[in-house]
C-alpha cells in the first residue's frame, strides 16, 4: 500500500501525477483538513480529488477531529514559528489515527512531496526507514532532487496549471508572507480578529511585523512592506505534508 500525504499545492500535484507515470498500485492520497482553510479552497481540493479518481487512485478525506478555534482556546494562543504544535494536532494527530487503522500492519509507505522547489529545504532524503510523524512507517520522499521545470512538466502533463502561491489550506498560515498577508480575504481576516479578541493575543508576533498588532494593523502593514520582511527561516511542517 502506499500513502500519499496530499495538501493538494503544487508540489502535491506533481507528486500525485509522478505516482501515476510510475504506475504505482494501491496509493491512497490522504487529504486532511485542518478547518482552517481559506475560502473556496476546499472547492479546489474536490476539483483535485475528482483527478485524483480519474488516474485510478484512491481518495482519503480526513474531516477536522477538533476545531482549530477550540484547539487555539486549548492551548491558550495561537502557535509560533518556532513551536508549531498547529500542525501535529490540526494534520498529525488525525492522519495518525486513520492510518494506524488503515494499516495496522505498518506495512505502508508513505510518499511526501518535500521538494527543493518553493522551499527552503535543500537536503532531503530519498527514504526515511522509519519515521515517527509517520507510525513510524517507511517515507519516500520522490520529488527530492527535482528542479522548478522538472515540477512544472510534471504538473503540465497532468493538464495543471501552477497556482500562484501554496496550499491555502491554513488561512492565514503563522509562516505567511508578506505576499501571502496581502492576498488575505476579508473572511480570513474577519475570523482571525474574532479569535484573536477571544484568545486576547495576536497569531502575528508585533516585532515581526514592525510593531503593527492584530491582523487588521498587519494586513494594512503588509500593503507597504518589503517582499522579505517575512522570510522565516523556519517554514511549514513539511513532515505533517504542510506547505508548499
Amino acid at each position: 500500500m502506499h500513502i500519499l500525504r496530499s495538501n493538494y499545492s503544487n508540489n502535491s500535484m506533481a507528486l500525485i501525477q509522478w505516482a501515476h507515470e510510475q504506475q504505482l498500485k494501491d496509493v491512497i492520497v490522504v487529504y486532511v483538513d485542518t478547518g482552517w482553510a481559506a475560502e473556496g479552497w476546499l472547492d479546489y481540493v474536490s476539483q483535485c480529488e475528482r483527478f485524483v479518481q480519474n488516474v485510478g487512485f484512491n481518495i482519503k478525506h480526513i474531516k477536522p477531529v477538533t476545531p482549530f478555534e477550540d484547539i487555539m482556546e486549548m492551548k491558550g494562543g495561537f502557535p509560533s514559528r518556532q513551536r508549531q504544535w498547529c500542525a501535529l494536532h490540526l494534520k498529525g494527530i488525525p492522519f495518525l489515527k486513520w492510518i494506524d487503522e488503515a494499516d495496522p500492519d505498518t506495512k505502508a509507505t508513505v510518499l511526501l512531496p518535500k521538494s527543493r522547489v518553493e522551499t527552503n529545504f535543500t537536503d532531503i532524503p530519498e527514504y526515511i526507514e522509519s519515521c515517527e510523524f509517520n507510525g513510524e512507517r517507511r517515507v519516500w520522499q520522490p520529488l527530492f532532487n527535482i528542479d522548478q521545470l522538472q515540477r512544472d512538466a510534471l504538473l503540465a502533463r497532468a493538464g495543471i496549471a501552477p497556482l500562484p502561491y501554496p496550499s491555502q489550506e491554513c488561512s492565514p498560515c503563522i509562516n505567511s508572507t508578506v505576499t501571502a498577508l496581502r492576498k488575505l480575504t476579508t473572511s480570513a481576516i474577519e475570523k482571525t480578529a474574532e479569535l484573536e479578541e477571544e484568545l486576547e493575543t495576536t497569531l502575528f508576533p508585533p516585532q515581526d511585523c514592525n510593531g503593527a498588532s492584530g491582523i487588521y494593523a498587519v494586513v494594512e502593514w503588509a500593503k507597504t512592506a518589503k517582499q522579505d520582511q517575512l522570510n522565516y527561516e523556519y517554514g511549514c511542517s513539511a513532515s505533517f505534508g504542510c506547505g508548499s
